[in-house]
């Protein structure tokens, strides 16, 4: 891989790095339910929207560490290699997602 895609998906993961930091601290934020003990419907419907959050956090925590993980690679000199084949993951798939770490063909047969 040349070094202007190189530089290209390294400013990406940077930038992707920092939005999904940004993201995961704003979605842990502990909801404050207040003093008002009866306001049960109100405090699970709040209950259950931070459940939810805490769903996407961790979603966003998983692809973070796919980030850390590219990262790593490009400083190894292994990015951009599938993880099962060793193979050359393409372009457009990086393009797609700067973090892959399989080409398409294990990521199809991973899938199924």
């Amino acid at each position: 891989m040349n070094m202007q895609f190189l530089t290209k998906f390294k400013n990406q993961l940077i930038h992707l790095k920092n939005f999904l930091g940004g993201r995961i601290k704003n979605l842990q934020k502990v909801p404050d339910f207040g003093d008002d003990v009866d306001s049960g419907d109100e405090e699970s419907e709040e209950t259950e929207r931070f459940g939810a959050q805490l769903s996407i956090a961790q979603n966003y925590k998983e692809k973070l560490a796919n980030v850390d993980t590219a990262l790593d690679k490009m400083k190894k000199h292994k990015y951009g290699i599938c993880e099962k084949c060793g193979k050359q993951i393409s372009l457009d798939v990086l393009e797609a997602a700067p973090e892959s770490r399989f080409c398409k063909e294990c990521k199809k047969s991973t899938n199924n």
